[in-house]
């Protein structure tokens, strides 16, 4: 092992980088090449585990990425909870890591461990080298430089941190602002972005898409007759109809009042019309009947096109069963 300088070059612009993971990576390519030993790793302490998060490739000592000891039992315990030193040229002169049963099932010699911290100063994880060679004392000296770069790793992943908690407030805010409260279906607002994104993918790629329209009937008359609580209950009893007759890749949309909608991506008009079938013979199964039109979007037309000829469609449908019924005729499945 050749004689470990005292001195690091400038240490990587980690402050500049948001995404721990490629810090992390960024990190051990650095220590690597200045600090050459077998293992290096970013870890986790999760769960009453170390968690190695990245590590150095192709170790001897056979660890990788989703390895590692319970906490208890490793030197990076030693080094945080008891207080041993950081820096250790040779672990058998310091009686917490030379007592070390993992380390003495590995072989391990010399040992780094540089603490990473959570925004309060809780720990995150640690970066940690070992090697099974023992190394010199001026080792030591790299200590504060080594304790910078853990420094610096923790500003990454708390930026890192606050970014992907941003992130998930503004999709639960983008969320609850697209969501109908009252059946837990898309709103409007959700409806027309998914309608312009599907246009976009049909301009780009030809692909097919189809609408469905529903308008449910009866409600004013349930809303005058029972409440509007019972109005409420029977929108939400088609809705989990509309939705359970659907596939995942289908959007559900309530577009207001007792109307429905339906976006079927990549669904041929044979398809579509099948589906419709489905939609109104599964709500009749729950005592509902609705208005039910479809259209498909073709190579030269719109989505706002094919959403006008489905809601056509729909009212067509609508009046035909309108006068089925007074003429005494019953059209609903």
């Amino acid at each position: 092992m050749p004689t470990q300088s005292t001195a690091l070059a400038p240490p990587p612009a980690l402050a500049t980088m948001t995404s721990f993971e490629d810090a992390s990576r960024l990190v051990l390519d650095y220590l690597q090449a200045q600090v050459p030993m077998e293992f290096w790793t970013v870890s986790r302490v999760i769960d009453g585990r170390q968690v190695y998060l990245e590590v150095t490739p192709d170790n001897d000592f056979g660890l990788g990425a989703g390895d590692g000891p319970a906490w208890e039992d490793s030197l990076c315990h030693e080094m945080w909870v008891n207080g041993a030193p950081g820096v250790a040229p040779d672990i058998s002169r310091v009686p917490a890591y030379a007592s070390n049963r993992a380390a003495r099932a590995l072989s391990v010699a010399s040992y780094v461990g540089i603490p990473v911290y959570n925004h309060d100063e809780t720990l995150f994880g640690t970066i940690c080298g070992i090697d099974p060679e023992a190394r010199p004392d001026s080792f030591t000296e790299l200590g504060p430089q080594l304790e910078l770069l853990g420094h610096l790793l923790s500003v990454v992943r708390n930026l890192d941190g606050r970014a992907v908690s941003l992130a998930r407030r503004l999709e639960l805010t983008l969320q609850e602002s697209e969501t109908d409260p009252l059946t837990g279906l898309r709103n409007r607002r959700s409806w027309q972005r998914a309608c312009q994104t599907e246009q976009t993918r049909h301009h780009r790629l030809g692909d097919h898409a189809s609408i469905v329209m529903i308008d449910l009937d009866g409600l004013k008359q349930v809303n005058d007759r029972d409440g509007h609580a019972a109005g409420d209950a029977m929108l939400r009893r088609a809705a989990g109809v509309v939705r359970g007759s659907s596939r995942q890749t289908d959007l559900v949309a309530r577009l207001g009042g007792d109307e429905f909608g339906v976006l079927c991506p990549q669904t041929t008009a044979s398809q579509v019309a099948v589906y419709a079938d489905r939609i109104r013979s599964e709500l009749a199964a729950a005592g509902l009947s609705a208005g039910i039109g479809a259209a498909t979007l073709e190579r030269a037309g719109t989505i706002t096109q094919t959403e006008a000829e489905a809601d056509a469609a729909m009212y067509v449908d609508k009046r035909r069963r309108q006068a089925g019924r007074a003429q005494g005729v019953s059209l609903t499945p």
